[in-house]
């Protein structure tokens, strides 16, 4: 029979456990997301509930890391965005970590749209390069056969571990950065520039800036040799196009 007194040393010790357990980010759970068969198609899909974060907050948090670490500039890379439906697509290349048996650089198609509280992922169209003698072979998944040949389980592994990682870092920063106040949609759906939007605003519709330079409290964005956004306390202040 419990005492009374381990009954509250184990209260306090969950009181103690439980909370850390919470707090962990995804990277540091190592959650991982393997790839399963969608008819003839390798594929990498779910979803990951963000409630009681707004459907808006969380899409406009997936869709600012994609363009952050996704995008060399503007947003190259992203295929299709539409703001009324929470959903983008951009292409995803991923490369074999410096320490892996496996050198591969990897290519696919990811699709995220937010519902109820949940951010969906889809990554298809996966493709492989490796290195044949003094040659890159690209080779679709489907052609493996990782129930017949070990060479090839390490190959899909290797993926798998890959793009954990980068769907990680995403939720993590979907679940934890903290948007500035994002009141101009209908702007950021087709692409408008208009004062008063913020920084985050303005990299959710047009991406990242080619160059981004400050002078006397003032930063400015330039986009191209005629587009140009000028800031002042973190708001778009003057638009040059």
């Amino acid at each position: 029979m419990i005492t009374r007194l381990r009954l509250l040393a184990i209260v306090f010790l969950l009181g103690g456990i439980l909370p850390s357990l919470i707090a962990q980010t995804f990277t540091e759970q190592k959650k991982t997301y393997p790839v399963s068969a969608d008819g003839s198609k390798y594929v990498v899909n779910g979803f990951i509930p963000f409630s009681p974060m707004s459907d808006e907050n969380i899409y406009a948090n997936a869709l600012l890391w994609t363009i952050k670490n996704v995008c060399s500039v503007q947003r190259e890379g992203i295929t299709e965005v539409s703001v009324p439906a929470k959903s983008f697509s951009c292409n995803l290349v991923l490369t074999s970590q410096a320490d892996a048996k496996q050198k591969n650089t990897y290519y696919c198609t990811a699709q995220f749209q937010v519902k109820d509280g949940k951010l969906v992922y889809y990554l298809s169209n996966i493709q492989i390069e490796s290195l044949v003698v003094v040659m890159k072979k690209l080779t679709p998944m489907e052609k493996l056969q990782p129930e017949k040949r070990t060479s090839h389980k390490e190959t899909m592994d290797d993926f798998v571990h890959i793009e954990s990682q980068m769907l990680n870092k995403m939720f993590d920063f979907v679940s934890t950065n903290q948007l500035s106040p994002i009141s101009h949609w209908n702007e950021i759906s087709i692409g408008k520039p208009v004062k008063g939007m913020t920084e985050d605003e303005c990299l959710l519709a047009f991406g990242k800036p080619q160059t981004v330079s400050e002078s006397n409290g003032e930063v400015q964005w330039m986009y191209s040799s005629s587009f140009y956004l000028f800031f002042k306390n973190g708001h778009v202040e003057t638009i040059i196009k």
